[in-house]
């Protein structure tokens, strides 16, 4: 059945997007005399559909046509935008609804909470701190970082404020049905976890969903070891499969992968920096995989092996970050067009690979590389995004020492951290913004509009006292080729302290003809307030400053004496008629995720379930307008410890890791959860 509707989805997408598809890529492995392997392959149209950290990062709003293009003379960009792969794997999405694929049947009811293993902290394991969630032990592990005690514990019940919704209005919320339900909960291992704001990434390898290739693919955070993969895939995805899921491949490739994992154009080639296990030091591996290798118990051992690529699947090269720094953060993002990857470590250097996914060696580039943006700090880099239209690179620093800030107003550690940098991808000149986050940094990657020329960073704390008397959590917009101490333009998002992690655009804004206008929501309230919803308003390509609009509350975190980063938000937009999301027809959905204290929505699962238990969620956003604040979930789902990011399939479920153990339902046993779930009410 869901090959029959994944057949109408072909018929129904446009000659337009097929054309451009087949001719930019054509045209790309033409171009090249060592054009990456993947985008060779993708000149067919068997070209799979990825979605992996990246996609999160690099948009594309509405460039509109060639005809128009030529009219006002930007026919060049029109082409060059229409050749991006990336460009061309958003716009195959988009087209797609949650009517092509059989949605799961759930396997478990999401009107339970989740049985959280004896390991999970309890309220008397916590001693009060000022220190970061790092440093705040519980039996087992450690806190993910982004959830830490207050440092002046709030009020009981906290004040009503413009940042926060009336105790009254929650409890008189109606619930919607509950359409968030899981469907399967496999193990990744004891403490195994995509991590704290890291995607898993999804793969449909051909026109129509199978059974046998199509492929989710998480990282664990654990060790590698001849019991314990450090990577693997599991297939039979969809409901029709059987067995429901299975492991597609698992790998111990000599590290701890606690980054996302970035995939090839093809699907047949992976990119990720692990810890390597005998250096303790920083390695950037390419994995070619081969199904059926490996167990969730015995996975397949990989060593590194210099005749990359040219070596029988499964196979991998792994190649230590010049100066040996670790990497605690920062994702690899590749350029397909080029074959060039990026990614920063925690000692402040930007470094370069070339090969990466082509038909010969991945190398690590030299001289100029590996660039260090801001040589006079210690800060580490988040992840970077490449823009192709500026070629420019564009990452952010953090502290990853948690006994320092990156300085408060007047204090001697101002200037540690919390810049926004672009670094040009050929000659590898830095420019620098001012200082924009005070506290922790920029610990997540930008969002870079391509068509807009627009680079978004996102902040825990900013400079200000405008935000419960003291610091605002923010997002920044600058254009791509801003200028050395540029400022750029502020939107607060409630009061800040913890790290920010980055937003996402709703569909108003992927649809307006350029300069786009429409929303940009982000899960701010980092600092002295529950976790909330917030919405920036986008009108022709400017953002507005100032405070944005407050939709719901998240949670109660600061309600019960923690401060709590802003979780990364997804969107995903669904016609349900074999035809793209226009103005009029779709239903536009926001994944949002908490940490801990889910908000006190009606017969919500996720309600003040403690420290140790966070949740996911899914809200419509409008055809026009924002999500009201008096909005209610279309479901909910209790997470142990809170979600990792979240991806969404083309049938609109949602693919997630747990951040501590839980019971996993379909594998059995306890550990951290590789996670599916449905949304019922979506067909």
């Amino acid at each position: 059945m869901y090959q029959n509707k994944f057949s109408l989805f072909w018929r129904k997408l446009s000659n337009t997007v097929l054309l451009i598809s087949a001719l930019s890529l054509t045209l790309l492995a033409r171009g090249q005399n060592n054009a990456p392997s993947s985008v060779n392959t993708a000149s067919s149209q068997n070209l799979p559909i990825i979605s992996d950290w990246s996609m999160h990062h690099i948009v594309f709003s509405n460039h509109g046509t060639a005809e128009a293009a030529l009219v006002k003379g930007t026919y060049n960009q029109w082409l060059k935008i229409s050749r991006d792969p990336r460009y061309i794997l958003q716009q195959r999405i988009r087209a797609f609804t949650a009517t092509q694929a059989q949605p799961g049947t759930p396997l478990a009811s999401a009107t339970g909470v989740p049985s959280v293993s004896s390991s999970t902290p309890t309220s008397s394991s916590f001693v009060l701190s000022a220190t970061p969630a790092t440093n705040l032990r519980y039996p087992g592990g450690l806190l993910p970082r982004g959830l830490m005690h207050a440092l002046i514990p709030p009020a009981s019940p906290l004040s009503t404020s413009s940042n926060s919704v009336p105790a009254s209005l929650n409890a008189s919320r109606q619930q919607a049905p509950d359409n968030l339900q899981r469907d399967w909960s496999e193990s990744l291992g004891v403490n195994g976890t995509v991590g704290l704001g890291e995607f898993p990434a999804f793969t449909i390898m051909g026109n129509s969903p199978s059974c046998t290739s199509d492929y989710t693919t998480y990282n664990t955070s654990v060790a590698g070891s001849s019991t314990q993969p450090s990577i693997l895939a599991f297939r039979n995805l969809y409901s029709e499969c059987s067995p429901r899921p299975a492991l597609y491949w698992a790998y111990n490739t000599g590290g701890t992968v606690s980054t996302s994992v970035a995939t090839s154009l093809d699907s047949t080639q992976l990119v990720f920096v692990q810890t390597d296990n005998t250096t303790g030091f920083a390695d950037l591996v390419v994995l070619k995989w081969a199904s059926g290798s490996g167990s969730l118990n015995s996975p397949t051992t990989l060593a590194s092996n210099s005749a990359y690529p040219d070596c029988t699947a499964p196979c991998m090269i792994s190649i230590p970050l010049s100066g040996n720094p670790t990497d605690s953060f920062s994702s690899v993002y590749v350029d397909y067009a080029t074959g060039d990857a990026y990614v920063g470590d925690d000692a402040g250097n930007l470094h370069k690979f070339v090969n990466v996914f082509t038909s010969s060696t991945p190398a690590e580039a030299t001289s100029p590389w590996p660039v260090t943006p801001n040589p006079s700090t210690a800060a580490a880099l988040a992840s970077p995004v490449y823009d192709s239209e500026s070629d420019n690179v564009f990452v952010g620093d953090y502290q990853i020492n948690s006994s320092l800030s990156c300085g408060s107003v007047g204090g001697s550690e101002n200037g540690l951290c919390g810049f926004l940098y672009s670094v040009n991808a050929s000659t590898a000149a830095v420019t620098q913004s001012a200082q924009l986050d005070y506290n922790f940094g920029i610990s997540d990657g930008p969002v870079v509009d391509s068509v807009a020329g627009s680079v978004y960073a996102f902040v825990g704390a900013d400079n200000s006292a405008n935000c419960s008397s003291g610091p605002c959590a923010a997002v920044f917009q600058f254009p791509v080729n801003f200028t050395s101490g540029a400022s750029g333009t502020e939107a607060t998002v409630g009061a800040g302290f913890e790290f920010l992690y980055s937003g996402n655009f709703d569909n108003q804004y992927y649809l307006s003809s350029g300069p786009p206008s429409g929303h940009l929501y982000v899960v701010g309230g980092t600092g002295p307030q529950n976790n909330t919803l917030y919405a920036i308003t986008i009108n022709n390509g400017s953002m507005s400053s100032g405070s944005a609009t407050a939709g719901p509350e998240l949670a109660t975190n600061y309600t019960n004496g923690y401060y709590a980063a802003g979780l990364p938000l997804t969107e995903f937009c669904n016609a349900g008629d074999g035809s793209p999301c226009s103005s009029s027809a779709g239903t536009d959905y926001l994944f949002a995720g908490v940490l801990a204290f889910g908000a006190n929505f009606t017969t919500n699962p996720c309600t003040n379930q403690g420290e140790s238990v966070g949740c996911i969620m899914s809200f419509t956003a409008p055809a026009s307008g924002v999500i009201a604040n008096s909005a209610t979930p279309n479901g909910t789902l209790p997470e142990a410890g809170g979600p990792s990011g979240v991806i969404v399939d083309l049938s609109s479920n949602v693919y997630l890791s747990t951040l501590y153990n839980q019971t996993c339902a379909t594998s059995g046993g306890t550990g951290g959860c590789a996670i599916s779930a449905t949304q019922s009410g979506l067909q």
